[in-house]
């Protein structure tokens, strides 16, 4: 077993990676008296086709977040979700476009929820009643989804924003997708990726690292789950044009919404390290337009907008980023932001500041252990591999690499979305 160090918080990890490849994480912690136990699988809604043994394969969009539902089926198996709730855990599952996640929140035997969550994974059951009786509970969830104002927005950016990236489709699917689904094509996808040698289990708590390891290597042997060959995933070509520049969209809503959206090729900054050059970004977009900023104060102040907020996402070669305001004249924000957006700066004091913050908030987020879970699972789903030296990375960032990115950010490659009565 491995042992790894999270610079500066002193923080071990250890990692064990068994014979069938499946890989294992294991995090000490007496900050709780909870424990939180996940298993996650490197499939998620952003594989539309593959290939495995010389086959190509196709995969209807919404099929991981539908093969989520009936591996986390516990309104079924109700003998699992009994014993679930005799030991006060709480069981959960979440599908996004880079991996599937199953996990048990509990604080009482750590070793009898492990086994829970290994049975919930391993042992499926999925036949054509209940994937028929399933799309009714999934079409209520899009419909949801859709009557929701902020993910319609960024639903439709998404659509005209990319040419053709699996971004374009929505996690959930849609209710044309989601009739088409069979069990047949469910069972395929689980049996082609849900193996061991594309899954990690992760454990985080107060425990004996030699038991719960023993305890899954005994599951595997017992089980006889081995190692297979892992899918290729086939992935689309995305180009820098913008499909929709600008879209409106009638809705009753008191206020006009807008989403203002940058795409950008991100091999202009030459910076190999994603999480470096979004560190980047996110100070430079924070000095510029988060609630402490001068823009939103003038803004606020102007009655340009009502309230404003935006995101930065990484998308395969992809920048985009994205504002989203609230405003009583949505043209009026529009003609502004269009202005101001090519006048991105940043002091040196401002930077120093704000790499102070994300230095305070880096040692912050080891206390609590559902953070702590989902940045080691997202950080596998996305790379593969863990950055232990996270902090010195922040730390290298300099004042000049910071204004030499601002020179390079293209404030021409726009989409708009807009939102009102």
């Amino acid at each position: 077993m491995k042992k790894r160090t999270f610079e500066r918080v002193d923080e071990k990890l250890f990692i064990e990676k068994l014979d069938n490849g499946l890989e294992v994480y294991l995090y000490n912690t007496k900050k709780t008296k909870n424990f939180y136990i996940s298993i996650s699988v490197k499939y998620g809604a952003k594989t539309n086709s593959y290939k495995l043994n010389n086959e190509k394969y196709n995969i209807i969009n919404g099929s991981a977040h539908f093969l989520e539902h009936k591996v986390m089926a516990l309104s079924e198996n109700t003998e699992i979700s009994k014993r679930i709730n005799d030991l006060g855990s709480l069981a959960n599952a979440w599908t996004s476009y880079i991996g599937t996640n199953y996990n048990i929140f509990g604080s009482i035997n750590l070793i009898e929820n492990l086994k829970l969550l290994l049975d919930i994974f391993y042992k499926i059951d999925i036949n054509d009643k209940s994937v028929e009786e399933e799309k009714g509970i999934i079409c209520e969830e899009i419909d949801m989804e859709k009557d929701n104002i902020t993910s319609m927005m960024y639903n439709t950016l998404y659509k005209n924003l990319f040419n053709s990236s699996y971004i374009r489709n929505t996690i959930i699917g849609e209710h044309s997708d989601i009739e088409k689904i069979t069990s047949k094509d469910l069972n395929r996808i689980y049996n082609d990726f849900y193996v061991p040698n594309n899954t990690f289990i992760l454990v985080l708590g107060d425990f004996d690292n030699e038991q719960v390891l023993e305890t899954i290597k005994s599951y595997m042997q017992i089980h006889n789950i081995n190692r297979k060959t892992i899918p290729k995933t086939i992935k689309t070509i995305e180009k820098d044009y913008i499909p929709i520049k600008y879209d409106e969209i009638k809705k009753d809503t008191e206020d006009t919404r807008i989403l203002y959206s940058l795409k950008i090729n991100k091999k202009i900054f030459g910076i190999k390290d994603d999480n470096l050059l979004l560190y980047y970004l996110l100070i430079i977009f924070n000095c510029n337009l988060s609630a402490t900023s001068l823009l939103y104060e003038k803004y606020k102040n102007n009655n340009i907008m009502i309230d404003m907020s935006y995101n930065i996402s990484i998308i395969d070669d992809y920048i985009a980023f994205c504002i989203h305001a609230f405003a009583n004249d949505g043209d009026n924000f529009i003609k502004n932001i269009e202005k101001d957006i090519n006048k991105l700066n940043i002091t040196k004091t401002e930077f120093n500041r704000k790499k102070k913050s994300y230095l305070k908030k880096y040692v912050m987020s080891f206390e609590n252990i559902e953070d702590i879970e989902y940045s080691i699972c997202y950080r596998l789903f996305l790379n593969n591999k863990l950055d232990f030296k996270e902090y010195s990375l922040i730390e290298s960032m300099s004042y000049d690499e910071a204004r030499r990115i601002i020179k390079l950010i293209n404030t021409n490659n726009i989409s708009i979305v807009k939102v009102s009565k």
